[in-house]
């Protein structure tokens, strides 16, 4: 074998190794962030059955009393109306004057009560209807379950309504009858996954209600209206729909009324509850922790309570369940963790309003004694004296009431007190596999970012590694108290199975780490030959990934990257400016850069005020927000099309000669495809003569397109690989960046169109800045910042409720949980994406011959790492602050962001790779 060939053999064997490390730590990491949610997500489930009449007590201690005549109901008819996306200023505040005056009128006659309602976090519909149905407080698991809602199998105030003889019919949103299969004996559900119609999902609803009022044949009716909740995702709060949406609302809660008006004239009891299942941020989305996500109106009509507009009532919504039970005189729900609402039950007698709070009590007290030292708490002091005072006056008949708001008010801190220690309970971590996922992260993190090879391995170095791993884990472990309960405890298959990967992984790891060789010294020449510029960016990266330990910059990260974003641009132009000054030979060129350079930082002042985000500010009025008024209509409309002519025109200047034509027309047509598809929602200018649409028969037409532009582009790469390989590469990632563009446009909001060609536009600045530099890993390192800082201009936050659902929706006729799952993050995550694929296409442009597989091993790598850092240095920061006070407002739906991120990047990344082995592997032949 002559040098050259063993040269090449070696070559050869270092590059498999490297690519086959790769996906190895692709992988491990992937599966490392599903271990680590599982264990920090656990499902919640109170072990409580189903209650019945025998849970109601005959006793109060050692006193008998009555059960049947002071519990029984309150009410013989129950209509429950939901109106999604009501927040609380949509009735109590100018709006709702405007906009339900009907409504305002039975509150301020006393025909009604008016509460305001806490609602937990995660504020997504199906977490809350269970917390209105079962008393329960849901969890963050249930945000993913929202989207494949499944049956709730434990107890619920519907289930013992339907076991104690009341007939239930129900009318809308879905999702009721897929948690209640079959306890409605009549339904009509409506999906409720279309958010851009607002008008046929609540017609749905309302042709049922004249019918069912004239019938005697069911005691307890739920309607469940969505159009409201979807025009504040197509709109926000702010839309010139919402006004017209609320006056709906609010004839048809006059016309059920007139009949429970009627029913009393008759002496038939009715209550009639009209309620928000979560509110609305001012963006429009929800599921997350703001006061206008959070306060939701609950309007008891038939009912009234003392309070006024300038001091609500409050009550939880997990309080709903346990209330209702009591006026309609059912066992409360044997998992409920929630207090009777007094304010709704104010027309009880004394005796009757002590016996339901001890009932109350007690019930809860049930779940609490199981807890460890619960005998020490307050809770139990406050619970134990309101029964000891209970008593003392039963005792004297209730011929003394001087201690009735004593007991009164003891039993509700009780209560209060007692779910309090029982909420935080219920959360129990499963530390094992956390630490286990924690330490697999920070093993590939060293394997990825460690190239040094040490050839000295021996089986002694690999069983000594993995002996010090297991003792530092074990040491993690005790220090943080794992629980007994974990998934490694437990026999069944698939946990064996999971144990079994995670010991593969545990070797492999073992032996891909010693095979790095580390020292002190190899690490500091390493950092002296990367230069200021580069160890600066890489202190950017360490200390991102640092500062969310702190909760305000994990709320506040754009403020982050919008800073480092700008003091590159400035030391950029610094640079520049100095070489202008020492009369480079590239005077022009550099000076034409750093004019665009100039361009780029004053469009960061603009494109930051596109969408306001973060927490701290992002109530204040944005660009977006001024699109979206009904006077600004033509200004969004100009903007759209402006946005979609630069994207057809960089498009047709990047076309070979031979294909300009086709590929201008088509551009057109799907420019044009994704104008309609707006008009549609009514956002942009309506085209004269063209028929009414609600977009999606144009954005069906849309992917048709894309789905012809996939077909030629099959066929235009087959030709260049039989015609000239050299060209294969670069054409097929401008086929994909293409392919990405275009989905994003039709997915966009309009006024989000603007930030794709401006995205490109910076590439190519940056790219043309940057290449003076020698080193690759600056390009790469800025061109992952610049996907930080568009992601962030989209509008994208650490907050669930920036999560624009309505994309996921697009062009869809029938539910499919892939496609729109698919649609979601095509649309979140379109910055991220398209910078890392454009930096592809510009390495590729520049440099396609057979090391072009080297790049993008090298940019993959580094991209790994980048992304890999910031969720292993998460993992600790959320172990660590598992019981801080905003760990479920701030921290877990971070975790979710930085997880799912991970997985997008890693997911395309092993593609992209896969795509250049393969062509790699072909070029061999």
């Amino acid at each position: 074998m002559t040098p050259h060939e063993r040269s090449k053999r070696d070559g050869t064997s270092r590059f498999s190794l490297d690519c086959c490390s790769l996906f190895y730590a692709m992988f491990v990491t992937l599966f490392s962030a599903l271990l680590f949610l599982y264990g920090f997500f656990p499902l919640q489930l109170l072990d409580a059955g189903i209650a019945s009449f025998k849970d109601v007590p005959d006793h109060v201690e050692h006193i008998r009393v009555n059960n049947e005549l002071l519990y029984k109901p309150m009410i013989s008819r129950l209509i429950f109306m939901v109106i999604d996306g009501m927040r609380w200023d949509f009735v109590a505040g100018p709006i709702g004057q405007a906009g339900m005056p009907i409504t305002r009128s039975l509150i301020q006659n006393d025909s009604a009560c008016l509460l305001q309602v806490k609602v937990g976090s995660p504020t997504v519909t199906m977490p809350r209807i269970k917390a209105i149905t079962t008393g329960t407080a849901p969890t963050f698991v249930d945000v993913v379950l929202n989207f494949g809602s499944t049956s709730i199998s434990g107890d619920s105030l519907l289930l013992q309504a339907k076991n104690h003889g009341h007939k239930l019919v129900f009318f809308g949103d879905d999702t009721w009858l897929r948690l209640f299969p079959g306890i409605f004996d009549r339904h009509d559900g409506t999906t409720s996954f279309f958010v851009t119609d607002y008008t046929e999902v609540d017609d749905n609803v309302t042709r049922h209600i004249d019918g069912e009022l004239n019938k005697d044949d069911w005691t307890i009716m739920v309607l469940h209206y969505l159009g409201l909740d979807h025009i504040g995702h197509i709109g926000g709060p702010q839309s010139p729909l919402i006004k017209p949406k609320l006056r709906e609302m609010d004839e048809i809660i006059g016309r059920i009324n007139a009949k429970v008006v009627h029913w009393h004239s008759q002496n038939e009891s009715t209550l009639f509850i009209v309620c928000g299942d979560h509110g609305m941020k001012d963006s429009g989305g929800h599921g997350g922790n703001t006061p206008q996500e959070t306060l939701v109106p609950f309007v008891a009509i038939g009912a009234s309570c003392p309070g006024n507009d300038d001091q609500p009532v409050q009550m939880d919504q997990i309080d709903v369940s346990s209330t209702l039970a009591v006026m309609l005189g059912i066992p409360i729900p044997a998992s409920s963790l929630g207090s009777i609402s007094l304010n709704v039950l104010r027309e009880l007698s004394t005796s009757r309003k002590l016996f339901s709070l001890y009932y109350n009590a007690k019930q809860v007290f049930n779940h609490f004694k199981r807890l460890t030292g619960f005998q020490a708490s307050g809770a139990y002091e406050k619970y134990s004296n309101a029964i000891k005072l209970h008593t003392a006056w039963l005792e004297t008949n209730g011929l003394t009431n001087e201690t009735v708001d004593e007991i009164v008010f003891l039993y509700t801190a009780a209560l209060r007190g007692m779910r309090n220690k029982l909420t935080s309970s219920m959360t129990k971590y499963d530390l094992h596999v956390m630490t286990i996922a924690m330490f697999f992260m920070f093993h590939v993190l060293y394997i990825i970012t460690n190239t040094q090879q040490d050839t000295s391995i021996t089986p002694r170095k690999i069983y000594g590694f993995l002996i010090i791993n297991v003792i530092l884990w074990t040491s993690v472990d005790y220090l943080w108290e794992g629980s007994s309960e974990s998934l490694l405890l437990s026999n069944d298959t698939n946990s064996n199975l999971i144990l079994m990967v995670i010991v593969v992984i545990l070797f492999g790891n073992c032996y891909l780490c010693t095979k790095r060789r580390f020292s002190a010294d190899s690490l500091v020449q390493v950092l002296k030959s990367k230069g200021t510029t580069q160890c600066l960016l890489i202190m950017g990266i360490i200390i991102h990934a640092l500062s969310f330990s702190s909760s305000s910059f994990v709320e506040e990260e754009h403020r982050t990257w919008y800073f480092f974003w700008t003091t590159f641009c400035i030391l950029l132009l610094y640079k520049i400016g100095k070489s202008l000054i020492a009369q480079s030979p590239r005077h022009s060129l550099q000076a034409n850069i750093s004019m665009k350079l100039f361009l780029c930082l004053l469009a960061h002042s603009v494109l930051r005020q596109l969408n306001s985000t973060g927490d701290m500010y992002a109530h204040l009025p944005d660009i977006a927000d001024w699109l979206q008024q009904q006077e600004s209509k033509i200004n969004m409309s100009v903007l759209l099309i402006s946005a979609l002519s630069i994207l057809v025109w960089i498009g047709h200047t990047h076309e070979e000669i031979k294909y300009k034509t086709y590929s201008l027309t088509l551009y057109i047509a799907l420019a044009v495809c994704v104008y309609l598809r707006h008009m549609g929602t009514e956002a942009v200018l309506r085209i004269p003569f063209y028929p009414t649409s609600k977009g999606i028969v144009e954005a069906q037409f849309f992917w048709c397109l894309m789905l012809v532009f996939s077909t030629c582009a099959v066929f235009r790469l087959g030709s260049t690989i039989r015609r000239s390989r050299r060209n294969f590469l670069s054409l097929l990632l401008r086929f994909v960046i293409e392919s990405w563009v275009m989905a994003s446009t039709m997915l966009h909001r309009p006024y989000n169109v603007v930030l794709l060609p401006i995205q490109i536009l910076f590439s190519i600045v940056i790219y043309a800045a940057l290449r003076g530099y020698q080193n690759r890993d600056i390009i790469i390192h800025i061109f992952y910042w610049l996907g930080n800082v568009f992601y962030f201009y989209q509008g994208n936050s650490n907050n669930l409720s920036t999560i624009d659902i309505a994309a996921g929706y697009v062009g869809v006729e029938s539910y499919n949980i892939y496609i729109t799952g698919l649609f979601l993050v095509i649309n979140t995550y379109s910055a991220p994406v398209l910078a890392y694929i454009t930096l592809l296409y510009v390495v590729t442009c520049e440099n396609e011959n057979p090391k072009s597989l080297d790049d993008v091993i090298e940019i993959n790598r580094l991209y790994a790492a980048f992304r890999l850092l910031p969720l292993a240095v998460y993992t600790i920061v959320v172990s660590i602050q598992r019981y801080h006070l905003f760990i479920w407002t701030v921290f877990s739906p971070k975790l979710l962001y930085e997880a799912m991120y991970c997985m997008v990047m890693y997911i395309v990344m092993l593609t992209m790779n896969a795509t250049f082995i393969l062509h790699d592997k072909i070029n061999e032949y």
